[in-house]
């Protein structure tokens, strides 16, 4: 039986605007106790690699690293966080590219489409049909779309970078164009697993109904939990008080 993979990114670099944070601590801790128990290997890659001027590229690097070793490989943004008892998302699909809606800013998403939409000219992504790729779950079958993106880049990095600069994100919507531009085969998966703008849906709440049990909706509801749109101090806060809450079970 083949071992599958998970990878995260967590590089502290000049250009970064997540330098000098710590939160991806609590990711890395969260995802090797819950692969170790899953007999998942884990990955973290986190040195520059010379090819990008942002650190945010390197995740597309992951076949040079690991070449054909795995068949399954799931990446995962390092402000995100496993549920001790997660089922496995490699028995979910066979050979599709794995991965959820976001609908979390419209407008932004909007903007973004619109940034990149110079690469992909004869392109148009729906903002309904738009994935967040900070879990995205894929096969070594889709080397190629790396492969693409890496071309992409060192074609065109001074226009990719510049776009950046206008705010719609350097590597996800570029993702959802290419994956359309190859007619890549999607499933999608449920939002529990890859909990969004968790603050906006009052997922921190929770069930007063139920006396004693304080434990917030995010934790009983879902699986991988996404911290993105916090300010950076926040974001490492709200995921080092999640540790401390439930740390302990992945023991």
């Amino acid at each position: 039986m083949s071992k599958n993979l998970v990878y995260t990114t967590a590089i502290n670099h000049d250009t970064s605007k997540f330098k000098n944070t710590d939160y991806s601590q609590y990711c890395i801790l969260s995802w090797e106790k819950w692969c170790n128990k899953n007999n998942i290997d884990f990955l973290v890659i986190d040195e520059m690699n010379p090819r990008y001027k942002f650190p945010v590229w390197c995740k597309d690097t992951i076949f040079e690293i690991v070449g054909d070793k795995y068949d399954k490989i799931g990446y995962v943004d390092s402000d995100t966080m496993v549920h001790w008892n997660a089922p496995n998302p490699f028995d979910l699909y066979t050979d599709e590219w794995c991965w959820s809606k976001d609908t979390s800013s419209l407008r932004w998403t909007y903007n973004s489409c619109k940034y990149y939409q110079k690469f992909y000219p004869n392109q148009t992504l729906d903002l309904y049909d738009y994935y967040n790729s900070g879990v995205s779950f894929f096969t070594k079958e889709h080397k190629p779309v790396f492969d693409n993106l890496i071309k992409l880049y060192e074609n065109n990095s001074k226009e990719l970078d510049e776009v950046a600069k206008l705010g719609g994100g350097r590597v996800q919507t570029v993702l959802n164009y290419e994956l359309q531009n190859h007619d890549i085969k999607i499933k999608e998966l449920s939002p529990i697993w890859n909990m969004l703008s968790m603050h906006k849906k009052e997922m921190f709440s929770h069930n007063w109904q139920d006396g004693d049990d304080k434990t917030p909706f995010f934790i009983k509801y879902s699986w991988i939990w996404h911290f993105t749109g916090f300010p950076i101090e926040q974001r490492t806060q709200v995921m080092k008080d999640t540790w401390d809450l439930v740390g302990g079970n992945y023991e």
